[in-house]
Parts: structure tokens; sequence; C-alpha cells
């Protein structure tokens, strides 16, 4: 769990700590009957909360247990005393309402249809109570979910749309980045393949020079053939190769 949702849910903590602390110990108030309940039940959400928190990412169960865990056990131990209260007072009076009812002139209306109809009449008052408290309960709870959903689904889409923002970025350098490669690749060829050609050029007409040479020498006889003969010989041989390591280095830079 995060820092910023641990101090959230401190706060949340010392906020139902100074609720809890509120209550009277024992009480058969149907007010704070109502205000435990709620308590209560405020207590169950965020346990379901933390319950699927900890099973999408393992996290959460450490700080409910040490912030809420004991808060939420002494909040059904006396919403269970608070609720024996309301049971024992309801008793009471109904049995207090039987016996003056057995004190009155028996020709009077049957009592026990009285007493069904009170019955029934606080059964559908505690049932009252109990849709009040689910009312409560999901205008307290109900709202907060529904804004955290909403927050959540926002961060969601917005890192969404990050991460395709992101993509469509670095494929567009990709492609950038190929087109400019396969262009120099391309020059670079085209440059090696016009070098390779003039070497090719150069090579057949030495070896054609060359050859031309080898059959002038053969109908002469070595003995009649002077020394500048020679030495024009060699010159010619030496001019061949210079003017073929010119083309090689002057085809590159062009």
């Amino acid at each position: 769990m995060s820092e910023v949702e641990t101090a959230e849910t401190a706060s949340i903590a010392d906020r139902l700590r100074a609720q809890y602390a509120s209550l009277p110990v024992d009480s058969d108030s149907v007010l704070d009957y109502v205000l435990v309940s709620k308590l209560a039940t405020n207590l169950a959400c965020i346990r379901e909360q933390t319950v699927a928190r900890e099973l999408q990412d393992g996290s959460g169960s450490e700080d409910y247990d040490k912030e809420l865990g004991k808060l939420e056990l002494d909040t059904l131990h006396k919403l269970y005393r608070y609720r024996k209260g309301l049971i024992s007072l309801y008793n009471e009076q109904k049995e207090a309402k039987a016996r003056r009812r057995y004190s009155v002139d028996f020709d009077s209306a049957d009592p026990r249809l009285d007493e069904e109809s009170e019955a029934i009449g606080d059964t559908g008052q505690l049932n009252g109570d109990d849709d009040s408290l689910q009312q409560l309960r999901q205008r307290l709870i109900g709202g907060q979910e529904g804004k955290e959903d909403r927050e959540a689904l926002e961060k969601q889409m917005q890192v969404q749309d990050d991460v395709q923002r992101e993509l469509v970025s670095d494929m567009a350098q990709l492609v950038t980045s190929l087109r400019r490669g396969a262009e120099a690749f391309q020059n670079a060829l085209a440059e090696d393949s016009t070098v390779l050609r003039a070497t090719e050029l150069g090579l057949q007409a030495t070896s054609q020079s060359l050859s031309t040479l080898g059959t002038k020498l053969k109908k002469y006889n070595r003995s009649r053939v002077g020394f500048f003969f020679y030495m024009g010989c060699a010159f010619f041989i030496i001019m061949s190769l210079l003017v073929t390591y010119l083309i090689i280095r002057i085809f590159p830079k062009m």
C-alpha cells in the first residue's frame, strides 16, 4: 500500500474511533443503535474494499488489521449489547402492557387482539428502522464508492492514453530511423558499385596494354632491343598503374 493510502486509512480510522468513543457502553436507545449500526456497516464496507485490494495487488490487510481490526470487533460487540438491550426493553414493555390488560375488567374486548396489534405495530417500527438504516448506509457509503470508482476509471484512462501516445511516438521514430538507414545503405552501395566499375575498367585497360606490349616484345629479339626501349616499357607500365590508382582515388569522392 502506498503512503497516501496508508495516511488515508489512518485518518478514516481516527474518525471512526472518535465515533465509537462518543457512544455509551450500554444503551437501549434506538438512536444509539442506529449510530452503532452505521459504524459497523462502514467498517464492513472498508473491510470488503481491503479484501478486494488484497486479492488484486497483495497489500492492505496489514494496515486494516492494525488500524481497524480491533475497532470493528469492539463495534460488533457493542452492536450486540445494544440489540440485546432493545430486545429486553421491548419484552419489558410488552409484559407491562400485558399486566395492565389483565387487571382490566374481563368484560372488555379480548386483550390478545390488542397485544397482537401492538406487536405487529412494534415489529413494523423495527422494520422501518432497519429500512431507514439501510438507506442511510447507502447514502453514506454509496456516494463515496461511486466517486472513488470514477476517479480510478479516469486515472486508468489517462494512463492508457499516455502509453498510447508514447507508443505512437516510438513507432514514428523507428520508421524514420529505418528510412534513413535504408537511404544511407543505398547511397553507400551506389558509391561502392561505381568504384568497383571504375576499377574493373582500369584493370581491363591495363591488362589489354600489357597484353599488347607482350605481343610486340615477342616479335623482337632481346639482343636487339636497346636500353631505351626497356626504359620506355617500364615507364609505360608505371604510368598505367598510376592512372589506375588515380581512378580508384578520384571516383569515391565524386
